[in-house]
């Protein structure tokens, strides 16, 4: 098999239709499109928890890890209140490896947010001979307050419009600028670099989400592995409906476009993590209210009453397919 994430077809034949759908308090559970999963406890509260593993060696990969963790888990709507860690680190890396590790984790936790900071529940950690890149899991646990509805494909219909917070292959554009500076030096300028290497502290989706909390918001995907494209296909394969999004309109910086065409790579099915999109009945407003909170959104497209998924680009339209992994590992996995 290939290396990476798995596919459609394989994740539906060999995990899905493995699992039993019968847990009575399971609000949402696994399924294409569902970056967390909910239930409700013997005392009623809802409890929701997603998790997120970086596996290949990458500069602070924890952080990467600890982002996507908390960035899915609050698509649901929820409040973070811990994280747990699991590390699986080359043995040549030694206890100072995971001492900084950990510091760096526990730093995001307690600078997450000053009014809720996030509390380190522990984990596992081992060192291993035969591993050659750390991997890296953070299972984040959370709660939705109040009595409103967790934000949940379900919820999604025909119609609806399709917002993008953050830019495209935000997290690919800090991996390759961390990871290969010495390289991109020969091309580009090192104030220009420094730029795009700062991409790195803006891949938390928390202020976007709390924004999203007073707005009526249906659905929000974090796009991850395989880009936007992969995550437009996901929600129309999860919400079973098509969509037409706009190529011109997913925005994407000028720092993101020259990376990616240096190594070779689509932006558009690379790694995004720090951006997300967002299905709601008014785009519009959705789009006002969160530029006026400081956070950058665009309205790309809307949903549609079949199963045509639609990249238009001028004149041109191509449909999408099912994802088939991600264009960093050509970096990462050679």
């Amino acid at each position: 098999m290939k290396a990476g994430k798995i596919t459609e077809v394989q994740c539906k034949r060999s995990v899905l239709k493995q699992i039993p759908s019968n847990a009575e308090r399971l609000i949402q559970g696994s399924g294409i499109g569902n970056d967390y999963a909910a239930w409700t406890s013997g005392t009623g509260d809802r409890l929701v928890t997603a998790m997120a593993t970086i596996s290949f060696d990458t500069a602070e990969a924890e952080k990467y890890a600890f982002r996507k963790a908390v960035n899915k888990l609050e698509t649901s709507g929820a409040v973070t209140r811990a994280v747990m860690v699991n590390l699986m680190l080359p043995a040549r890396g030694g206890e100072e490896r995971i001492r900084r590790i950990v510091e760096h984790i526990v730093e995001l936790c307690t600078t997450y947010d000053e009014e809720c900071p996030i509390s380190y529940a522990g984990g596992h950690t081992e060192l291993l001979e035969e591993l050659r890149a750390p991997m890296i899991t953070v299972i984040a646990y959370g709660e939705l307050e109040g009595n409103e509805e967790a934000w949940s494909i379900r919820r999604v219909q025909p119609g609806d419009q399709i917002v993008m917070i953050g830019t495209t292959a935000l997290e690919t554009t800090a991996m390759l600028t961390a990871d290969h500076l010495e390289e991109l030096k020969q091309r580009y300028a090192t104030g220009y670099l420094d730029l795009a290497r700062a991409i790195s502290e803006d891949l938390s989706l928390h202020k976007a989400f709390k924004a999203c909390r007073a707005f009526p918001v249906k659905y929000i995907h974090d796009i991850s592995t395989g880009g936007v494209f992969a995550a437009l296909w996901e929600l129309g394969e999860g919400a079973d409906c098509g969509l037409k999004v706009r190529l011109k309109d997913i925005p994407i910086r000028q720092e993101t476009v020259e990376v990616c065409e240096f190594f070779d790579l689509n932006p558009y099915m690379a790694l995004g993590g720090g951006s997300a999109l967002i299905v709601t009945e008014n785009g519009e407003e959705l789009v006002d209210a969160l530029e006026q909170a400081g956070i950058s959104a665009t309205l790309i497209g809307q949903t549609a009453d079949n199963n045509d998924r639609i990249i238009i680009n001028e004149e041109d339209a191509r449909y999408l397919t099912p994802p088939k992994g991600d264009d960093i590992y050509k970096i990462y996995r050679n």
